[in-house]
């Protein structure tokens, strides 16, 4: 009977060993698909740049999703933006690199 239950707890660690490398092979395999598929974005200052319609704002199907051009005056950080409005006032609170997309004119 010992010896029967040496045997299982052997075989429970090596499965514990097989499913840990599993799970980090899966792991490696996500990694390396997000990184192809997702592009960094950045903006340098003076770049202008349309930002998503304001979420606190109530919009309709039809209402417009990005709001612009800004010009982009300071970087905060890795992806945050301070922005000036066309008139040189600056807004309120830093956005998001994921709330902006790029102006073309």
């Amino acid at each position: 009977m010992k010896n029967f239950l040496r045997e299982n707890l052997d075989l429970i660690e090596e499965l514990r060993e097989k499913a840990f490398l599993n799970v980090q092979r899966y792991k490696n395999i996500m990694i390396s698909s997000y990184n192809r598929r997702v592009k960094s974005q950045s903006f340098q200052v003076g770049d202008l740049v349309l930002r998503r319609a304001d979420a606190l704002k109530p919009i309709g199907k039809l209402d417009p999703t990005w709001e612009g051009p800004y010009k982009i005056t300071s970087v905060i950080g890795k992806g945050a933006y301070e922005l000036e409005d066309p008139d040189g006032r600056l807004l309120p609170r830093p956005w998001n690199v994921h709330n902006l997309k790029k102006y073309f004119t």
